[in-house]
């Protein structure tokens, strides 16, 4: 009997075990041991059929689905110049300044290399801290002084150091929350669709079906990876999924090993960068393709919700609750409404909109100002309100829609809502989880990409050190391990509290 045998028995027994203890201690609760053993299963048991039947490559209990059917395909997609260039700008968008130095600036004497960094550098803080402003953080805001450090990192270490700005940032905010007695959120959290983290918001827990995203983004950046082998000539032993029991958890195109390290420093780099560059890449071709879509089809279906939402007609529109202030990763979110305005007032006008129709509603609630005027009908006769939202852009109020006999939303226009927020859902998690993942494969450690990456990037600068270059990767390795390693376990602190 081998261990995995071993382990299959003893979950038997343990779920033998468990039965009997649901009848012998009755009023007890042991649901979460019930949970535990489903997830035993769930992990052991198609990991066990996968080793046994299938013959898949198995480790403890993930599991390796290798074939060699898009090989082919992978070879047809390499046979364009652009992959080369895409594969140096991602060197540069993952490591900033210094992957500039490394591509152009060794070429030149020390003048113009130091004028190639300026230049390069102010280029590239500029895109950062210009996109950021123009697109999430306005010019008066507090986060003002936070984007310039940023921004700065970006520009002297890319996404590489912008994530560990960003780490050491949020240890800072865990850190001080925890020591005045707060719950944090944690700065980095296992995204699994469908799961609720611990001290996680639930607006942060994707559906299930973000899978699929998942899925789709790790095709992506794996098949960059081979297009970069194809063109250094590498072999590819072969393409596949790696399975947490049943659980896709990521893809991997496998090459010959010994020809990648045999490669010029260039091509290894080339063919390691574009991975997660290739998911930044993905993100602006998505952006873009919902952007024509949204201009050549966004008003028809405008129209066609507008033309159903004016038909809506709503009887009255109730004050059905009045949050109060709530934490949110250890912040205390002020409610305005709540003292203000009470359950069971009749909401009349919302921003100096009579609410007649649903469409009057929508588009009343969809005002972007700072402050809400209302007029409420209440026992007392008119009331008229006047709040300013909170930082969330909330009031704190939520209401009950009556309709008016024979005028509720039709299943047509239910059934294209639900369309149409399940598609805009995954889209949002699809660009979410884009950006993750690049950030994630640029942090310099191993086994990411950015691990790889900095102990050829960074091994000239630690030439000080007198030591072989076998030993100064190593050094390098280990350097960055501690560092990476440190920040993300003090960043899952709130996971654990």
């Amino acid at each position: 009997m081998d261990k995995f045998q071993k382990a299959l028995m003893g979950l038997a027994i343990f779920g033998i075990v468990l039965f009997l203890l649901e009848f012998l201690l009755v009023g007890q609760d042991i649901y979460p041991f019930f949970m535990l053993y489903i997830v035993l299963v769930f992990l052991l048991v198609p990991t066990y059929l996968f080793k046994t039947i299938f013959k898949f490559d198995t480790f403890y209990i993930i599991s390796l689905v290798k074939t060699k059917r898009f090989i082919g395909f992978i070879e047809r997609i390499s046979n364009f110049k652009l992959w080369d260039i895409l594969a140096d700008l991602g060197l540069i968008l993952g490591f900033g300044l210094i992957g500039v130095d490394c591509l152009f600036g060794k070429k030149f004497p020390k003048p113009k290399r130091i004028f190639i960094a300026c230049v390069s550098s102010a280029i590239l803080f500029i895109l950062f801290f210009g996109f950021f402003l123009g697109f999430f953080v306005a010019p008066e805001s507090e986060l003002l002084p936070i984007l310039i450090l940023f921004s700065i990192a970006f520009a002297f270490g890319g996404l590489m150091l912008f994530a560990l700005a960003a780490l050491a940032w949020q240890v800072f905010d865990i850190i001080s929350k925890i020591l005045i007695g707060k719950t944090p959120c944690p700065g980095v959290v296992p995204i699994i669709p469908g799961v609720q983290m611990p001290n996680v918001p639930s607006f942060f827990t994707p559906p299930v079906s973000v899978w699929g995203a998942f899925i789709l983004i790790l095709v992506v950046h794996e098949f960059s990876h081979g297009a970069l082998m194809k063109r250094a000539k590498i072999k590819i032993k072969s393409v596949g999924i790696a399975l947490f029991g049943l659980l896709p958890i990521g893809a991997f195109v496998e090459p010959d090993e010994r020809e990648l390290k045999n490669l010029p420093e260039r091509e290894q780099l080339r063919i390691y960068a574009i991975g997660p560059a290739s998911n930044v890449y993905s993100m602006v071709v998505l952006i873009a393709l919902v952007s024509l879509a949204s201009y050549a089809f966004g008003p028809m279906f405008s129209e066609s919700l507008d033309s159903i939402e004016r038909k809506i007609e709503l009887e009255s529109v109730v004050i059905s609750d009045v949050l109060e202030d709530y934490d949110l990763c250890g912040n205390t979110i002020e409610v305005p409404a709540q003292g203000v305005i009470e359950k069971g007032w009749v909401l009349q006008k919302y921003n100096g909109v009579e609410i007649k129709t649903f469409y009057d509603l929508k588009h009343a609630f969809s005002n972007p100002g700072k402050t809400v005027s209302m007029v409420f009908q209440t026992e007392e006769g008119i009331v008229e309100k006047t709040l300013e939202k909170n930082q969330r852009g909330e009031i704190g109020i939520q209401t009950e829609l009556i309709y008016a006999e024979g005028k509720g939303p039709p299943q047509k226009y239910l059934n294209m809502l639900f369309w149409l927020g399940s598609i805009g859902i995954f889209l949002n998690w699809l660009l979410l989880l884009s950006l993750a993942v690049a950030m994630i494969n640029f942090i310099p450690m191993d086994p990411f990409d950015g691990g790889k990456i900095a102990k050829i990037l960074f091994l000239p600068y630690f030439g000080f050190l007198g030591m072989s270059k076998q030993d100064t990767e190593k050094f390098i390795g280990r350097l960055f391990l501690w560092i990476v390693a440190g920040l993300l376990f003090l960043n899952a602190l709130p996971l654990i509290l």
